[in-house]
């Protein structure tokens, strides 16, 4: 039975193996972004729905191995590595025309995957609804009929 997570640690399985799944999402990413088209088969029909899906997985492995960081917090460092790769991609010929259009897809597959986290901390900031109030006992004994 897995420990509830109230009671893990930073050196948990889970959480080495979230950290070491970032890293690898990460070095793909990298490696997917900055090599020549011609060494990666195309997985997605479209180009920008490949970068989606690619910085989806980043959003959920990046706020899986950084649990105890802000959702926003994490969300401003995956604009900063989509905004980093994209101006790096400026200066490959190939890759220049459609910089703008990358970026917006990779900051929004960073949203989809985030939004629902966003969503739910929004929803458990509401006190939870409260039951109706019940009335308070009397202290009387109910009255005997024909007495």
């Amino acid at each position: 039975m897995p420990a509830p997570a109230a009671t893990r640690k930073d050196n948990d399985p889970l959480a080495m193996i979230a950290r070491a799944a970032f890293l690898l999402v990460v070095a793909g990413l990298c490696f997917a972004s900055l090599a020549p088209s011609g060494w990666l088969p195309r997985v997605l029909y479209s180009y920008h729905l490949e970068h989606f899906a690619a910085f989806y997985l980043v959003a959920l492995s990046m706020a899986a191995a950084r649990y105890r960081a802000n959702v926003y917090r994490v969300m401003t460092d995956i604009a900063l590595l989509a905004t980093v790769l994209e101006g790096v991609r400026l200066f490959i010929p190939s890759h220049q025309l459609y910089v703008v259009e990358d970026w917006v897809a990779d900051l929004g597959g960073a949203l989809a995957a985030l939004s629902p986290i966003v969503i739910g901390d929004f929803r458990k900031s509401f006190r939870p609804e409260r039951p109706p109030p019940q009335p308070p006992p009397s202290d009387e004994a109910p009255a005997e009929n024909g007495a």
